[in-house]
């Protein structure tokens, strides 16, 4: 077997961990950490023929780990889709000009699709109906979806495709906006999407050939590098999905590492299709690994369907929409413990949190279920009394995205009154409880920004610039800590990844100033990650970096 390929960085500022005193250098070996300190000790330990790259004082950390991302429908959409986060429309007359535009420039697409359409971003506060997308496009079907696609406007062509007329009834979980005469107008809310789910066995919309979903991943992958991103928790919900990282990574394309979680209610996997083969938390290897199993309770917030109590300030007559009954819920989270599978249960609103807290605690009869970890997606919704202490007694994961505190939280007074509203994104009051406890982007429902999604945990500034719950903001280290080991610990990785100690995998970023040092992240920019110990990505400051270690990410 060859020698491990050496790697020093020196003159930087290096954190290992958040909370050590910074060195000055770092030794890399193979893909894991040899030693961290001063330039003169590691320039001591380093072998003949180790590369060296002096980083002029830049800041080097553990690289981030995002926790919660729908990454492969993200690389699709942006790639292949009206992706509505970048064209930011901010009215219903600008979306309705994007989806002419498509449909004049595209005349050979069969469907016109979008994603990440917000009505709360629109100047209206509602979304397209289909009499709005017929008079723009009526020849083929057009299905745009919503933020996190909890929702979907249709056109009529859609719908008869999808074979949802006026007599279809609204599904358990789902709810069909209908017009005074009670025909569908298009909007279609949770699992009322029904055959236009994209992700379903029977859906009716095409799906794309296999070369174009791996050129569009790979391209998105490498914005995780440029976004010093070297792992991903990827919610999958087809088996294309996962076969497509592995593809990739046979290919020698892959750069990022992928823990997937599996939507066994709503996708295309059962829970007891991977119990009958076996499949357990944590098979597979330090690029591609099963995390666990994903199901979620409610819905979102920007379309009023989390499961709340007593209903929305805005809409009292609303609690939100619950889309697992409950005993189907225990059941599940029982069967995943008994198969050894970690679960990640998506609860936005207090009633879901609570069913989740049920089911949880229910499965902690099964032998083992406790030390699964198992999570909480979201849960960013004002707790009530008992909650938290619910989530620390269980020893509940928290994965919890700031950032929506930015993209949201202007809207979010309305919702739920102005005291509820500063009591979102717990964070302050989850750490002071010593829940453990993660924050990720979601995206594409954020950005994949993990500096700005860090920077919401800090400041808790939303889009306008109001500050939402300064009571719940956090310090910088805390939570590039969030971001780094507390992501590790949710995937039982904080023995081999989120520190840069020794005999950790070498997963690194290289940043233009040092946040932890100065308590700010204001000037701060990705300019190298560093994945397994090779450069995955680097600003052409960094050239060298990048040119010391170029050999293939075959893994």
């Amino acid at each position: 077997m060859p020698a491990a390929r050496h790697l020093a960085l020196v003159n930087a500022s290096v954190h290992a961990s958040t909370g050590a005193p910074p060195a000055s250098a770092v030794l890399i070996a193979g893909d894991r950490v040899v030693a961290v300190g001063s330039n003169p000790e590691i320039r001591r330990r380093a072998p003949a023929g180790t590369s060296v790259v002096d980083l002029a004082g830049r800041a080097v950390l553990p690289a981030v780990t995002d926790s919660h991302t729908h990454y492969h429908r993200a690389a699709q959409l942006q790639a292949h889709f009206l992706d509505f986060t970048a064209l930011a429309p901010r009215a219903l007359d600008d979306v309705l000009r994007l989806v002419a535009e498509r449909a004049r420039d595209q005349p050979d697409a069969s469907w016109i699709q979008g994603d990440n359409l917000s009505a709360d971003s629109l100047r209206e506060g509602q979304l397209p109906t289909r009499a709005d997308l017929d008079g723009v496009c009526a020849d083929r079907p057009v299905i745009l979806r919503t933020v996190g696609k909890h929702g979907i406007a249709a056109n009529s062509v859609a719908l008869a495709a999808a074979g949802i007329t006026g007599a279809t009834s609204d599904p358990p979980g789902g709810r069909i906006e209908r017009d005074a005469a009670g025909r569908p107008n298009g909007i279609l809310h949770e699992t009322a999407k029904l055959r236009l789910d994209a992700t379903r066995a029977d859906t009716v919309v095409p799906p794309l050939d296999v070369d174009s979903r791996l050129d569009a991943l790979e391209a998105a992958i490498e914005r995780l590098s440029r976004n010093g991103i070297a792992e991903i928790h990827e919610i999958v919900q087809s088996p294309d999905e996962m076969g497509d990282y592995q593809r990739l990574r046979e290919q020698g394309r892959l750069r990022a590492r992928v823990v997937f979680y599996v939507r066994v209610v709503e996708g295309q996997t059962t829970l007891g299709e991977l119990s009958r083969v076996g499949l357990r938390s944590g098979f597979g290897d330090d690029w591609l690994r099963l995390g666990g199993v994903k199901v979620s309770i409610d819905g979102s917030c920007t379309l009023h369907n989390a499961a709340v109590y007593g209903g929305y300030r805005d809409q009292p007559d609303n609690s939100g929409l619950v889309r697992i009954e409950a005993a189907d819920l225990d059941a599940l989270v029982a069967g995943a413990a008994r198969g050894g599978l970690q679960v990640a249960v998506h609860a936005i609103g207090q009633r879901a949190l609570d069913m989740a807290l049920t089911a949880i605690q229910a499965a902690a009869a099964v032998p083992g279920s406790r030390q699964l970890r198992h999570r909480v997606e979201h849960a960013h919704l004002a707790p009530r009394p008992g909650q938290l202490e619910r989530l620390r007694a269980l020893d509940v994961v928290v994965s919890t995205q700031p950032a929506f505190l930015w993209a949201n939280g202007d809207s979010w007074p309305a919702m739920f009154g102005v005291e509820d509203a500063e009591r979102t994104v717990p964070i302050a009051s989850l750490l002071a409880l010593g829940i453990p406890t993660q924050i990720n982007t979601d995206f594409p429902n954020a950005p994949l920004d993990p500096l700005r999604n860090m920077r919401a945990a800090v400041e808790r500034r939303t889009r306008n610039g109001a500050v939402l719950g300064a009571s719940e903001a956090i310090s910088v280290a805390q939570a590039w800590k969030l971001a780094t080991e507390g992501s590790a610990f949710g995937a039982f990785e904080e023995h081999r990844r989120g520190r840069l100690d020794a005999g950790y995998l070498a997963d690194l970023v290289v940043l233009s100033t040092d946040p932890l040092s100065s308590g700010t992240f204001d000037g701060a920019a990705v300019e190298a990650t560093i994945v397994g110990g090779r450069c995955a990505w680097a600003s052409d400051a960094l050239e060298g970096l990048e040119e010391s270690t170029a050999d293939s990410f075959s893994g």
